[in-house]
C-alpha cells in the first residue's frame, strides 16, 4: 500500500525543494545576468541562456497548472518544445567537439 502524504508534508517538501533551488540560484543571481554571461565561454553561455529560458517557461507551465489552466493546450508548450530543440542542438554540437 502506498504511503499517503498529507498536505502539510507536501508543503514542507515543496519548501525544502525551493530552498535547494534558491541555494543554487543565489551565486548566479548575485551579479547582473549579462555580467555573468559575459564571462563565460561561448558554449557555457549557450547552455546558461537555454537553461534560463527552459526554467522560466517551466515555471510558467507550473503556474498555469496551479491555476487550473490545461498547460498542454497553451502556447508555452510550443516554446518548451522549441527550447528542447536548442538543448538537443547543444548536445549534438558538444558531441561533435568531443569527437574531434
Amino acid at each position: 500500500m502506498a504511503k499517503s502524504i498529507t498536505l502539510g508534508d507536501a508543503v514542507n517538501q515543496l519548501e525544502a525543494s525551493l530552498s535547494k533551488i534558491q541555494a543554487h540560484l543565489d551565486p548566479l543571481l548575485s551579479a547582473p545576468l549579462n555580467e555573468t554571461i559575459g564571462k563565460l565561454p561561448v558554449m557555457d553561455r549557450c547552455k546558461l541562456e537555454v537553461m534560463v529560458a527552459y526554467a522560466i517557461n517551466t515555471l510558467f507551465w507550473i503556474y498555469l497548472k496551479t491555476q487550473g489552466v490545461p498547460p498542454n493546450d497553451h502556447p508555452v508548450m510550443k516554446e518548451l518544445e522549441r527550447i528542447r530543440g536548442y538543448i538537443q542542438k547543444i548536445k549534438e554540437t558538444e558531441g561533435t567537439h568531443k569527437r574531434k
